[in-house]
């Protein structure tokens, strides 16, 4: 992304606090991601039990994803997309499991390893496998399609898919947790758009309703340099 050409710089460098935002993502995006990954299977997870246990189907793609999801965790991406020989790996398990909390974790997962091997467009057609019906999941899995519509450089898509990201976690479960982050990666993306008002609308969002956030102080920097 482009560094911000804004016009007051009195006190603050927009483009180094820019500049300085985009290499803390860039370095920790992988670890974060993985983060949240683990954080959205949790979720789904507690919420889908009652399901799990009372349909056979759901609990047949629990068996199958287990040790993917292992391989996954241990960042063994080529054992968790294909398997290993003897247990299918996600990609299957998203095509032979659809409609179960598992093949929706898997389609997630499947779009962050194929996001982070730069195959954009498998990742997003990953993440659209999502099943969009739960708050928690479908906002992980909007802002994994903003963050592939980002780096091909189509931020008006991102910004789409960020908005849509960041209205479910606002209304959601996943509200304290994902919802500052998604929020500031759209006010990046709208700069970049030159939608410098909207952007700061989305900075103004974090710093009131997400004082806690680790991102409020960026936003603030950001937002009263714009």
């Amino acid at each position: 992304m482009a560094k911000n050409k804004g016009k007051n710089n009195n006190d603050i460098n927009v483009g180094e606090v820019y500049t300085k935002t985009e290499q803390f993502v860039d370095k920790n995006s992988k670890a974060l991601t993985y983060i949240i990954s683990g954080a959205a299977i949790l979720i789904i997870g507690v919420i889908g039990f009652k399901t799990l246990v009372l349909d056979p189907s759901n609990s047949q793609a629990e068996e199958a994803i287990f040790t993917a999801e292992h391989y996954f965790s241990k960042d063994s991406i080529d054992l968790a997309l294909y398997g290993d020989g003897f247990s299918d790996g996600l990609i299957a398990i998203m095509e032979n499991h659809s409609g179960t909390y598992a093949a929706s974790r898997a389609s997630y997962q499947v779009g962050i390893a194929h996001r982070d091997m730069g195959m954009f467009e498998e990742a997003i057609k990953a993440f659209k496998n999502v099943d969009l019906s739960d708050d928690v999941i479908a906002a992980y899995a909007l802002t994994g399609i903003g963050d592939c519509y980002t780096d091909i450089g189509d931020y008006a898509a991102a910004e789409g898919s960020f908005e849509d990201a960041a209205d479910l976690a606002d209304g959601g479960l996943a509200h304290a947790i994902l919802a500052p982050s998604i929020h500031y990666k759209r006010a990046l993306v709208l700069i970049e758009l030159d939608r410098v008002s909207d952007a700061k609308k989305a900075l103004a969002h974090i710093i009131s309703d997400h004082p806690e956030s680790k991102y409020k102080a960026t936003a603030e920097a950001l937002n009263a340099a714009l």
